[in-house]
């Protein structure tokens, strides 16, 4: 990360995974939710895939940028030698859900397909991740 007044990241990859569950959880269950607007089901499902990317990258000691942008975060990942599994590579259809539909007067309505392909996509890239820290982990 290259925050101002760190030298280096905050937490571990595992701290990281953790908090990305968490965002997972809450997408379900928001997803779930009629109370509960789908805007903030597609935001945490993109919380939850830009949390683990982050774990890799923490987790292979490769500096990334404070940005909720995944796409970039993937091609520092891939720059750096990081697989990336076709599931996960579409994980950069997440990014619009951290800005765009975090407050009113989003245009756009999402759809049961829009918040389904979140939540897979999400789920797909916390389960890759999962299996690469598993394989840090084991490493060493």
């Amino acid at each position: 990360m290259n925050a101002q007044n760190r030298e280096k990241p905050f937490g571990s990859p595992d701290d990281w995974l953790k908090h990305a569950e968490s965002d997972l959880r809450l997408a379900r269950l928001a997803a779930e939710s009629p109370d509960i607007r789908p805007e903030q089901a597609c935001f945490h499902a993109q919380q939850a895939a830009e949390k683990v990317i982050k774990a890799v990258l923490l987790s292979r000691q490769i500096d990334f940028p404070f940005t909720h942008d995944i796409e970039e975060l993937l091609e520092l990942a891939e720059s750096n030698g990081v697989e990336l599994p076709a599931g996960v590579r579409d994980a950069g259809i997440l990014t619009p859900y951290a800005i765009e539909t975090r407050y009113p007067g989003y245009s756009m309505e999402l759809t049961d397909a829009d918040i389904d392909e979140a939540m897979r996509t999400a789920e797909q890239t916390v389960e890759w991740a999962r299996g690469m820290l598993t394989n840090c982990s084991g490493d060493q």
